[in-house]
């Protein structure tokens, strides 16, 4: 067993693994307005943080200000959640989506807060499960 996360399943980096993982986390964590399906890729890269066109690139600023407001409005373990799925899926640091929002978490509180929630193994699956976008 994981002492970290209390799971019996061994964490297996694969595309469909990863997809099932993120899927539960928005549903689990209710962070649907937050996140959109896309309409190439398969798996996990069918979605992708909402307002924005994936194909043109191009950033919508009224539902970029919606998006920024749901956010803004989220339970911290949700916001949390939400900062880790768009940090993966811009492989690092983000200024588009979590520009003026909040997500300066430091890592202990973060785990804990996670924790306390019941959210932190889906997390710990999460991060641990990603292949790459």
């Amino acid at each position: 067993m994981d002492v970290l996360s209390g799971s019996e399943a061994p964490f297996n980096r694969c595309p469909e693994n990863f997809y099932d993982t993120l899927q539960q986390a928005i549903r689990q964590l209710r962070l649907f307005k937050l996140f959109a399906r896309t309409h190439d890729g398969e798996y996990h890269r069918s979605v992708c943080p909402a307002a924005y066109n994936e194909r043109t690139g191009e950033h919508h600023p009224e539902e970029m200000a919606r998006w920024r407001a749901d956010f803004r409005a989220m339970r911290p373990e949700q916001q949390m959640m939400a900062a880790t799925i768009v940090w993966l899926y811009r492989s690092g640091s983000d200024s588009i989506w979590l520009r003026r929002v909040p997500c300066t978490w430091r890592a202990s509180e973060a785990l804990h807060y996670m924790h306390d929630a019941g959210c932190l193994a889906l997390w710990l699956r999460l991060v641990a499960s990603y292949p790459g976008w």
